[in-house]
């Protein structure tokens, strides 16, 4: 098995490095991105509740859980990303604040009644319909008021957002883009 790990980069579990089995399909979230991100978050994740949506690694919601988020949902349909979600969250006891899920992502959407401050989108570059994807999410009343989107799309995605997605960072860093909407 070819394992690789990345770490959680800031908050009370700095440093933590989350294992996990490197597949050609898996493109976790970079240090870098991760920085960008959650320096663009940093005051306004205190008790918020996140949704990683294509969870993979499980690193963007542990990474908003260890600098305080109150709550993180974990989406993932592969069956080993998802209990190595299970395995890093018993490992960092957010047993308590937090929901994992192995389920398609999409279709978990049209079932779920709960509502997140902040939701995580970083789908496999190539298998997925952004516009659809924004639209299923903006269409599912699944964001509080205030809530934003982050997506990690490729730099070379040409995304169409609706007039009522408002763009409020976007940075491109390496092959990846980085978008925060409102």
């Amino acid at each position: 098995m070819n394992t690789s790990s990345i770490r959680i980069i800031g908050g009370r579990n700095k440093s933590y490095r989350i294992a996990f089995k490197a597949t050609p399909a898996l493109r976790p979230t970079t240090d870098r991105a991760k920085e960008t991100l959650f320096s663009w978050l940093q005051f306004e994740l205190k008790d918020k509740s996140c949704l990683d949506l294509f969870a993979g690694t499980g690193s963007l919601g542990l990474e908003a859980l260890s600098r305080g988020a109150k709550h993180s949902t974990f989406i993932e349909k592969d069956k080993s990303l998802y209990k190595n979600i299970l395995k890093n969250i018993n490992q960092l006891e957010y047993k308590d604040c937090t929901q994992v899920i192995c389920s398609d992502s999409l279709k978990w959407l049209s079932i779920n009644k709960r509502k997140f401050d902040l939701i995580f989108l970083d789908p496999p570059f190539d298998q997925l319909d952004y516009e659809t994807l924004l639209r299923t999410i903006y269409g599912s009343n699944i964001m509080n008021d205030e809530g934003k989107v982050f997506l990690e799309a490729s730099k070379h995605s040409d995304i169409k957002f609706h007039h009522t997605q408002k763009i409020l960072k976007d940075k491109v860093i390496g092959d990846v883009r980085l978008i925060i909407l409102q």
